[in-house]
């Protein structure tokens, strides 16, 4: 029997189909994305010295929201489940937290977090790695150089970085002032560049190193003064 009486049959049953098909692919869709995914793919690293303890987050993005969660350990020698007391998870199912705690040397690895929920169960767990960590190491070997009247560069080499990324800040004060004038940051190495700067004054030039667990002590390049246009190459770390 035709579907498709009085009307051209080729033209409405071939959308008919169409339009089943395109059904099947939405359904398909459906039960293949909104199984709980990991709100970002990347691994996050997490910085913790012995005995700290740190709150992990597990975010994740799930429609309808998850039911539950779960936590693996992973070293180079161990593969544990985490106990389900240890995290707990927020009313509407997207975060879950755990808070850990590393004793030894042992408790460094990687910390897995799979969802599931209704539609199914999570397929690539958010995945952080846990580090021995703290602040970071002071800078060393710096210079200034192509000193103007009024600009210079200064560069360091950096120090340990406490296991964690760490960025440069530059403060640059008056001598006789406790409060600095300006600062500067640098994400990518511990070097800036200084430009309108007042001539016949003499400066004092603070350099640390930072990462999330703190600073470094201060490396101070005492006494800069700008007299003249000569370039000039000096150290001048204390």
């Amino acid at each position: 029997m035709s579907f498709c009486l009085g009307v051209p049959v080729g033209e409405i049953c071939r959308d008919k189909f169409e339009l089943q098909d395109w059904n099947s692919v939405e359904l398909h869709r459906k039960l293949t994305t909104d199984a709980p995914v990991c709100k970002t793919n990347k691994t996050i690293v997490v910085g913790a010295s012995r005995g700290e303890s740190v709150d992990i987050v597990c975010e994740i993005e799930s429609d309808p929201p998850a039911r539950s969660y779960r936590w693996k350990f992973n070293n180079s020698g161990e593969t544990l489940e985490v106990s389900s007391e240890r995290f707990a998870s927020t009313s509407n199912g997207s975060i879950s937290i755990l808070r850990y705690t590393p004793v030894s040397e042992l408790d460094y690895g990687s910390l897995t977090c799979w969802a599931s929920n209704r539609v199914g169960h999570q397929v690539q767990p958010c995945v952080f790695q846990v580090v021995a960590a703290g602040k970071p190491f002071p800078v060393k070997n710096c210079t200034f150089s192509n000193q103007t009247t009024n600009s210079m560069e200064v560069f360091c080499l950096p120090g340990f970085d406490g296991g964690l990324p760490q960025h440069f800040l530059l403060e640059f004060y008056i001598s006789e002032s406790g409060r600095p004038r300006f600062n500067m940051t640098s994400y990518t190495e511990p070097y800036f560049f200084l430009e309108n700067l007042e001539p016949d004054m003499t400066f004092r030039i603070v350099v640390f190193a930072v990462n999330s667990k703190g600073r470094s002590p201060g490396v101070t390049l005492e006494g800069v003064t700008f007299r003249d246009a000569e370039k000039r190459t000096g150290n001048l770390c204390s």
